[in-house]
């Protein structure tokens, strides 16, 4: 069986905050079948990992469909019953017209811990893998060197780490902690509790998550 890593934006993900839905997945493309076209099989293992983020859950294959030349109400209607089907904000952002393929997907399970990853997709949302060891070869950490070079301190940096964030975002449950706001309705920031500029560092406890109206707007009004 085959392993397959799913890569999602998370304003296209539908589901609670607590837990956004993983049982079903599309797949679009306008001018050529999508991936995982034809490389799906029941029981294969799906991983599921934030757009530069990291693999945050795992679930299997249920079943599939495959659609060529199809509109978004066709497709829609495929995901009927789920979450999705009611994320308006996917429909309206499809093509007129593409071929497509609708994942279900069972077992679903949530990592404790946001499982960080070195593999880049290079412009593919859905990555098939024929064997686990070309799996465990993407999923890898970098090789350390033999040689440690000497560490050269490194200025401070505003930059939150993907991991941190995606920590804060589920700590919160994807919800703004100003207006009450969740995810995917809203596009989700991280804020700092003692702000950058008065010595607030990136950890954790320091971030709060913030939908992009109350981010901006508090941004706005400090001086």
């Amino acid at each position: 069986m085959r392993g397959h890593i799913a890569i999602r934006r998370l304003e296209f993900v539908a589901g609670t905050t607590v837990r956004p839905e993983v049982r079903v997945f599309t797949q679009t493309h306008a001018t050529r079948h999508p991936v995982p076209w034809g490389k799906l099989s029941l029981g294969d293992s799906v991983y599921m990992k934030w757009t530069a983020g990291p693999i945050v859950a795992k679930a299997r294959v249920s079943g599939f469909r495959q659609f060529e030349a199809v509109d978004a109400a066709t497709l829609r209607a495929a995901t009927y019953g789920s979450t999705l089907y009611s994320l308006s904000a996917y429909w309206t952002q499809l093509p007129p017209q593409f071929s497509a393929v609708v994942v279900h997907l069972e077992d679903e399970q949530w990592f404790q811990e946001p499982v960080a990853v070195s593999g880049r997709s290079y412009g593919e949302s859905w990555l098939c893998f024929d064997n686990d060891t070309e799996r465990d070869k993407w999923l890898a950490f970098p090789t350390p060197r033999e040689t440690t070079p000497p560490k050269v301190p490194r200025r401070r940096t505003r930059t939150i780490p993907h991991s941190v964030r995606f920590s804060v975002f589920r700590r919160d449950a994807y919800t703004c902690r100003y207006c009450g706001r969740s995810a995917p309705f809203v596009v989700l920031h991280v804020d700092h509790v003692t702000a950058w500029s008065k010595g607030g560092s990136n950890v954790v406890e320091n971030l709060v998550t913030a939908c992009a109206d109350c981010n901006l707007g508090k941004g706005a009004s400090s001086a």
